[in-house]
């Protein structure tokens, strides 16, 4: 008998927190439909496995609900009007222009801020510190193998609503994690942000 209402007990435990779960991505979403623009910094680590040194990044995100963003780091420039990609090397003085529909290995910031119920499943994992903030831990399974994100797991503030922390892993293995800070909603943004202008001197390549 005891093992039957542990058995119950666990069930209805689990039901709450996948209840919660998409509770919590709903909120942070209407957040992020509500202000339609925003601006956040952010440090990009890419661990590749023990025998490659952690590749870590930073720059910053201008965003415009729900698929237009211009992500800017030292190295390279990502920048979308929703329609095209442009994807600026600053090393190879080279930019490639390219269409968004069909693009599979493509992760654009919708992906890790707030379209969460459309390719996982979500289940509430626990609580964690994040830079002093206290967060829900929620894990997130692809629900399809040929997704390029396989799993996911998103740390959203609990007072905010907002995406602290990213970790995922891609098809190619990966281990990706996004750190966010100094959010700012709501914020005027110029729309020619979201179509890059080719510098003089950098090469353009059109991708068919």
């Amino acid at each position: 008998m005891l093992l039957r209402i542990i058995s119950i007990c666990l069930i209805v435990v689990g039901a709450t927190f996948a209840t919660t779960a998409h509770e919590i991505v709903e909120k942070t979403e209407a957040i992020y439909a509500k202000n339609k623009t925003f601006s956040v910094k952010f440090t990009q680590t890419v661990s590749a496995g023990d025998f490659f040194d952690d590749d870590k990044t930073s720059g910053t995100m201008l965003l415009s609900y729900p698929n237009k963003f211009r992500v800017e780091t030292p190295e390279q420039t990502l920048t979308s009007d929703g329609d095209s990609l442009w994807t600026y090397s600053v090393e190879n003085k080279q930019v490639t222009i390219e269409s968004m529909i069909g693009l599979e290995d493509v992760v654009t910031p919708a992906d890790y801020l707030f379209r969460f119920k459309e390719h996982y499943d979500l289940t509430y994992d626990s609580t964690e510190t994040i830079a002093k903030r206290s967060c829900h831990k929620l894990s997130l399974k692809s629900k399809n193998d040929n997704e390029y994100v396989r799993s996911m797991k998103v740390f959203i503030d609990m007072e905010t609503s907002l995406v602290r922390r990213v970790v995922y892993r891609d098809l190619n293995d990966n281990n990706i994690t996004l750190d966010f800070a100094d959010w700012k909603l709501g914020v005027e943004i110029d729309p020619k942000e979201f179509r890059f202008r080719t510098p003089s001197g950098v090469e353009e390549v059109r991708v068919p």
